[in-house]
């Protein structure tokens, strides 16, 4: 099983999907390291000018035409742009962790699904083995009947009965071996690979003693929680960049020119420069409505947060109920069975005594069949309703060995640029992946 939900983990189209986009969102985080680095821009231009202005020109200059041209290097800084460019680190930060958890909840659907196809496949192997035994257990009963007819013990419509619950026994089969055959489809689609022999169901070890615990690991871990959380940090860092447009924006420059010609005076000139510059917006109209937009935007993605808990509280109850319900159907199904057996047994006995009739072991046989096959469907929802246990919590992949190892960045992103420099994010390289 565990080289199953790894191979769904890894290798499903729509895995790769979502590690594309989580690299993606990486690289736009990325591109804001252009904000806290200088610009260093080169200029120049040349061409014929032409001036007709005798207060600012001499008479050798005025109303003549000259070949101007100039080439110069300017830098500049950023100092202060009112928290603008941190909070657009933290955004983006944010929009990495919310890919990331994207595609780790995807994993988690995909690691459930392979193990609901493989659980599945599972137990139809085994309702094949039922059924088989069915079909053995009537060919003896049928070939008991038969001496039993020549002798002159039954009647030949004991013959008939028998015959037509044999042909019944396979028909069933056949169902299942129909619907056995599905489940190895509906594998392959989701693993990527046909079914292998000799598969058998592990089970699940350190599940939550109680359904408290178990509430307070899902949502702790939950990738779904956690990704709503992202997006509520986000709409506040977006509010954060909208409120920097009310605070001043400072710059250093600085820059050399050389030139000759320029302006209409004859001969060269040389000039640099270095300086503050300020820019200041003190008043702009709509700033009071886009932050109460943006103030209701964060109210709704705390609202969403809350539905997003509440879902997964209501799913982790109700697993937790399918769970323990599980248990005790189980236990029950076990003991029917062996009564059922029992019951079979001592009518085949009284059957052969003359005492019981062959449509008693018939009924007899059929009722072991029903809870025998019930038993099986059983204990495989009992063991998926364990591995479900495992995705409230969002350890389902983990605990295969699907770890984060198999995603291109760990999450956690926006905790970290908020810990240091926003500038120091920076420096995370993207792995490649394994």
């Amino acid at each position: 099983m565990q080289s199953a939900v790894h191979a769904a983990v890894t290798t499903n189209p729509k895995a790769q999907a979502g590690k594309e986009n989580v690299k993606a969102s990486a690289l736009e985080l990325l591109q804001l390291e252009e904000d806290f680095m200088p610009r260093l821009s080169l200029y120049g231009d040349a061409g014929a000018q032409y001036f007709d202005d005798p207060t600012r020109l001499s008479p050798q200059d005025n109303r003549r035409t000259r070949f101007g041209r100039e080439i110069g290097l300017a830098a500049e800084v950023t100092l202060f742009d009112g928290y603008r460019r941190a909070n657009r680190v933290y955004r983006n930060s944010a929009r990495v962790d919310e890919s990331i958890f994207k595609l780790l909840d995807a994993s988690e659907t995909l690691a459930l699904n392979a193990v609901e196809a493989y659980i599945d496949v599972v137990r139809h192997t085994d309702l094949l083995g039922v059924a088989d035994q069915n079909i053995r257990r009537h060919v003896e009963i049928s070939r008991s009947v038969k001496k039993l007819v020549k002798v002159g013990r039954l009647s030949s419509s004991d013959e008939f009965e028998i015959d037509e619950q044999l042909l019944a026994a396979r028909l069933s089969r056949l169902e299942v071996n129909q619907a056995l055959e599905n489940a190895k489809v509906r594998y392959e689609t989701v693993i990527g690979h046909k079914p292998t022999a000799n598969m058998s169901v592990p089970n699940v070890r350190e599940l939550p003693d109680t359904l408290r615990e178990l509430l307070i690991r899902s949502v702790s871990n939950n990738f779904r929680v956690r990704l709503a959380d992202t997006r509520v940090q986000q709409s506040k860092y977006q509010a954060g960049i909208n409120r920097s447009d009310e605070l001043p924006e400072l710059k250093l420059r600085a820059g050399i020119r050389h030139g000759a010609n320029l302006d209409g005076l004859s001969g060269n000139e040389s000039d640099a420069f270095v300086g503050i510059q300020l820019n200041w917006d003190l008043y702009a109209g709509g700033r009071k409505a886009r932050s109460s937009a943006l103030s209701r935007r964060t109210s709704e993605a705390l609202a969403e947060r809350a539905e997003v808990v509440r879902e997964v509280q209501e799913l982790t109850s109700r697993d937790w109920i399918s769970y323990g319900t599980g248990i005790e159907r189980t236990v029950l199904l076990g003991n029917q069975r062996a009564a059922a057996r029992k019951a079979a047994d001592q009518y085949q006995m009284q059957f052969d005594g003359g005492t019981r009739s062959l449509l008693d072991v018939l009924d007899a046989e059929r009722t072991f069949f029903n809870v025998r096959f019930e038993e099986v469907s059983a204990k495989a929802s009992l063991a998926f309703s364990q591995f479900r246990l495992l995705a409230t919590q969002s350890q389902l992949a983990n605990y295969f060995g699907a770890r984060p190892a198999d995603v291109p960045l760990m999450p956690n992103y926006e905790k970290r640029a908020r810990a240091g420099r926003p500038a120091a994010i920076f420096n995370t390289e993207i792995r490649a992946l394994e």
